[in-house]
């Protein structure tokens, strides 16, 4: 699993942060796809964790926001 999934710990069902910033769900052979505020877009797979939905989708705005935070500190030093 890398930062963008996570499983969720009772379904067990795989939940990916696509680039759109939507949530594709997989659970078994049956797949969904997601808002991140857990609202279904399409797909036979209907109903979502809305919590875990947020929480996958903010995962790689969380990172780059830090990132780019740490980037920005790193230049502020003064060069020795």
């Amino acid at each position: 699993m890398n930062p963008r999934s996570t499983r969720h710990p009772f379904t067990n069902a795989l939940y990916v942060r696509q680039d759109d910033g939507n949530v594709l769900i997989s659970a078994g052979d049956t797949q969904g796809l997601f808002r991140p505020d857990g609202r279904w877009i399409s797909g036979a797979l209907r109903e979502a964790d809305p919590q875990l939905c947020v929480w996958v989708a903010a995962q790689v705005a969380t990172t780059s926001l830090s990132d780019s935070r740490m980037a920005i500190a790193k230049k502020a030093l003064p060069s020795a």
